[in-house]
């Protein structure tokens, strides 16, 4: 048995836990506050400052966020040499770092506010995972376009960057809306999405390199 491939085996299981916590934790989050509305209340207030249960989902999402690093070595591995990989893996790691430091370091204030330093950074990281989600779709897209052991999974990420950018200007758009919630998670759920659909064809194209 190849030992990179056990590896990146096990990368890809991460990389498919991930956006399954992700989902998991916002639900119980809602369930354990009635108060809360998913259409109308974005994740970010879910842990705000002073929210209920803030730190049992904030454990939850940092372990959701770090999962996304083993996953970009995973696919660094797996994808052709050149610079479109590295920056795949570079934006992916980013994502994970900077969505960690926001969950732990910068939460919204109290009511969905962002009128101290730590609420107005959180807009700030926030605004620079967005570039980052951008840039390993459409770096995921140019690399595995031509290659035939990811099938059309090119494809499929053009159009989940489509999805996203439509609804990310849509949450922008609304963000004072009753229904920034709904729109905030059409956006953040293309880019689970994306992370499950090719975290199991990576396990899959591994799965079989191993059974080879």
């Amino acid at each position: 048995m190849n030992t990179s491939n056990r590896k990146i085996r096990v990368f890809a299981l991460c990389g498919i836990l991930s956006p399954i916590i992700y989902v998991i934790t916002v639900a119980v989050g809602g369930f354990l506050d009635p108060t809360y509305s998913h259409i109308g209340k974005t994740v970010s207030e879910l842990v705000q400052i002073g929210a209920p249960n803030r730190d049992l989902l904030n454990i939850l999402l940092v372990v959701y966020n770090i999962l996304i690093i083993p996953f970009a070595f995973g696919l660094y591995y797996s994808l052709k040499k050149g610079l479109t990989r590295s920056l795949i893996v570079i934006a992916l790691v980013l994502t994970g770092i900077l969505g960690t430091a926001v969950t732990v370091f910068f939460p919204l204030d109290a009511n969905g506010a962002s009128v101290s330093f730590t609420g107005t950074m959180h807009l700030v990281v926030v605004g620079l995972v967005v570039p980052c989600t951008f840039v390993f779709m459409l770096g995921f897209w140019n690399s595995v376009r031509n290659d035939d052991h990811w099938g059309k999974l090119g494809l499929f990420s053009i159009a989940v960057f489509v999805l996203t950018l439509i609804s990310g200007i849509a949450t922008a758009a609304f963000v004072n809306s009753d229904y920034r919630g709904l729109l905030e998670r059409i956006t953040i759920g293309s880019t689970l999405l994306w992370l499950e659909v090719v975290s199991i064809k990576l396990y899959y194209i591994t799965k079989k390199k191993l059974t080879v």
